[in-house]
């Protein structure tokens, strides 16, 4: 089950590079590349995470070769909410991103207990960084009117993404393994689907 999980993720987020590359060829955005980066380096990460486990039937022994692509798109993730934002969006400040980092920092904490704490402390810190500042604007988006408001489908995207991963990273934690039964197959999935949900929320959010 892991396997098929593993190359269904490789196989949606190689589409999400192939479509937004092409939308970026098409356009010539910023935020198209930025978005194609993401994918790009999400799906390098897949790939070779699917590609040991078809070799050796196991999970990476050495997970950070997976990690590099993978940190290396939250990073792009963070590029892309910046670009994507106004100088207005960056200045509004509000109490409800707090919710970040007091969500966040426990979880971090928790994970430590489980797994490599430079791992989870880097992880953690980008997943508190994004999801403040989509917090930030889809509170933001909220206030404004007509296509100004359309944003605020990216900031949902990307929180739904972290909220998923923390969900994932969570069950790891607490059910082992990786049956059909376990919550972390199903969140994995469910992780997926989120990922390419970012492809037309974008494209809402580039509307603006």
């Amino acid at each position: 089950m892991e396997l098929i999980n593993n190359l269904f993720q490789f196989a949606v987020t190689l589409l999400g590079f192939c479509l937004s590359g092409i939308w970026y060829l098409k356009d010539r955005k910023q935020t198209c590349f930025l978005l194609t980066c993401f994918y790009g380096c999400f799906a390098l990460g897949s790939l070779y995470w699917t590609l040991y486990l078809l070799l050796f039937s196991e999970t990476p022994q050495v997970f950070y070769v997976s990690e590099f692509g993978w940190i290396a798109s939250v990073i792009f993730l963070y590029l892309l909410q910046y670009t994507l934002s106004s100088a207005e969006e960056r200045d509004f400040s509000t109490r409800k991103s707090l919710i970040a980092p007091l969500i966040g920092i426990p979880l971090c904490v928790f994970y430590c207990t489980f797994g490599d704490v430079l791992s989870n402390l880097l992880w953690c810190s980008m997943m508190i960084v994004v999801s403040y500042h989509s917090i930030r604007g889809l509170i933001y988006a909220l206030i404004q009117t007509g296509t100004a408001r359309k944003i605020r489908y990216f900031h949902i995207g990307v929180l739904c993404y972290v909220a998923v991963e923390y969900a994932l990273w969570l069950s790891g934690c607490l059910w082992p393994g990786y049956s059909i039964s376990n919550p972390y197959c199903w969140f994995d999935l469910l992780l997926t689907g989120c990922l390419f949900a970012l492809l037309p929320a974008t494209g809402k959010a580039v509307q603006t």
